[in-house]
């Protein structure tokens, strides 16, 4: 499970570092990456600070989750459990 988690969280911080590969595959969606890159190009808006805050902040979730949970096996292994 720990390994799963791991993975997860590093699609999900890595997909928003191909902004590249999305502008290039998206079509006529427009994704995340490519709202905030067009946003950013007209000024920083307090919209994209929302955006940027909100991200940022799912992010520091899951890790501590993820700490937490891992956190939780460990105690177990070790109490002999």
């Amino acid at each position: 499970m720990p390994s799963v988690l791991a993975g997860f969280l590093l699609a999900f911080t890595f997909s928003f570092d191909d902004f590249i590969v999305a502008f290039f595959v998206a079509g006529s969606k427009t994704t995340l990456p490519i709202y905030v890159f067009a946003s950013i190009r007209r000024g920083v808006t307090p919209e994209i600070n929302a955006i940027a805050t909100t991200v940022l902040i799912a992010s520091l979730l899951m890790i501590v989750i993820a700490r937490v949970l891992m956190r939780d096996k460990t105690t177990k292994v070790q109490a002999g459990e």
